[in-house]
């Protein structure tokens, strides 16, 4: 191109872009609610090539943008570009250092929650064994109100109709790990599926005494929601 393209130019066709891309999605969405209408049709067909044609101007403008700057870069020697970005190399290697420290915090911080975690899982199961061989000792199965008896993969105890059953640390691990993961990596996530299905973890509905199942959710980290399937298949027909 015969002139300069600057940063700003790119960001706000990016911008405009993504503002196009939201109406159509809305318009999309009101097509899925009346599929029939051919009003709304012509609107989405409308909106999903203006948000096309922007979005290629975005990419288009980024592409050249990007070229522009290599071209600039590589007329200047390395020694001049990491002075001109001096601020920035000070700036980045300051802040990511705190970063580290606190990240490091953390994890120290879920290493010794985790720790206790299975501290107090061990001792649980310990004192379910016990009160376990103690009433299946004096006679009382699990048939009545009160008894206990060895179950796979650990012990069972009742108390007047209430349940107690050995948890394993491993299990309540992976629970606890799941239900964050779950909530703050993005889905489809490798390591969510990892912990709920290969790995043997609490499931409170699954449990006689219900363990966990009054425990506080994880707070959620927020995503954008994928567009369906049978959105994505309309707007891309109203495209054509």
């Amino acid at each position: 191109m015969g002139f300069r393209i600057e940063q700003e130019q790119v960001e706000a066709a990016e911008e405009r872009a993504r503002f196009l891309e939201e109406q159509r999605d809305a318009a999309s969405e009101a097509l899925v609610d009346t599929p029939n209408s051919e009003e709304v049709t012509k609107r989405v067909t409308a909106s999903a090539r203006r948000a096309a044609q922007a979005r290629a101007t975005a990419r288009e403008l980024r592409r050249e943008y990007n070229e522009q700057l290599a071209a600039e870069r590589a007329q200047v020697t390395r020694e001049e570009r990491e002075k001109g970005a001096a601020k920035e190399i000070t700036a980045a290697g300051k802040e990511l250092k705190a970063a580290r420290v606190d990240l490091e915090e953390a994890a120290k911080v879920a290493q010794r929650g985790l720790e206790d975690l299975m501290k107090a899982t061990e001792a649980y199961d310990a004192l379910v064994q016990q009160h376990a061989e103690t009433l299946a000792g004096a006679g009382l199965g699990l048939d009545g109100e009160s008894g206990g008896a060895s179950r796979f993969p650990g012990w069972a105890v009742k108390t007047r109709g209430a349940c107690f059953e050995s948890a394993g640390s491993g299990a309540v691990l992976a629970c606890v790990a799941h239900r964050v993961a779950e909530a703050r990596l993005p889905y489809p996530n490798v390591m969510v599926g990892i912990l709920q299905y290969n790995v043997g973890r609490v499931v409170p509905e699954e449990r006689a005494d219900g363990l966990f199942g009054k425990l506080p959710a994880p707070e959620p980290l927020k995503f954008p929601e994928p567009l369906r399937l049978q959105d994505s298949f309309q707007v891309e027909r109203a495209a054509r």
